[in-house]
């Protein structure tokens, strides 16, 4: 018997896997401001909400995030929802900045921030493309399952 190949997947129309919200964030009680980066899967689990473990370093104006896999959760309490990453940067300055973001040392995109008194996206990934970052919460969270790739 002959081996079939796969069917190849179309990338460029395939969803992405991540979504990354970037936001200002204010805690009162400790009194600190900063930037937040919250990670999130697009897909949603429905027995358990694993943690996203993502190792972060800055160096200068590059700030990377190494998307390392999924932990389970450290309650046995049934739940449904995506794994989840806070990133909290209190010491980020203003200016302009271009995050890295790695997927488990197989895939690499880069995005170009402007962190100012307002945060926008300058310049996002083209190719490959396997997290969407945005700067609206609505979006960020928005049900996938009725969206278009």
């Amino acid at each position: 018997m002959a081996k079939t190949k796969p069917p190849k997947i179309n990338r460029a129309q395939s969803r992405p896997e991540y979504r990354l919200l970037i936001e200002p964030f204010a805690d009162p009680l400790s009194k600190r401001t900063g930037v937040l980066f919250l990670f999130r899967t697009t897909e949603e689990f429905e027995n358990f909400v694993y943690e996203l473990v993502v190792q972060t370093t800055i160096k200068g104006k590059k700030i990377f995030f190494k998307i390392a896999g999924l932990k389970p959760p450290l309650t046995g309490f049934p739940a449904a929802g995506p794994a989840l990453c806070r990133c909290e940067f209190d010491n980020l300055e203003f200016g302009y900045y271009t995050l890295v973001v790695d997927r488990r040392g197989r895939q690499i995109n880069q995005f170009r921030i402007s962190v100012h008194k307002e945060i926008s996206i300058l310049q996002a990934a083209n190719e490959g493309k396997f997290i969407d970052v945005t700067t609206d919460r609505n979006e960020w969270s928005s049900n996938l399952e009725g969206e278009d790739a």
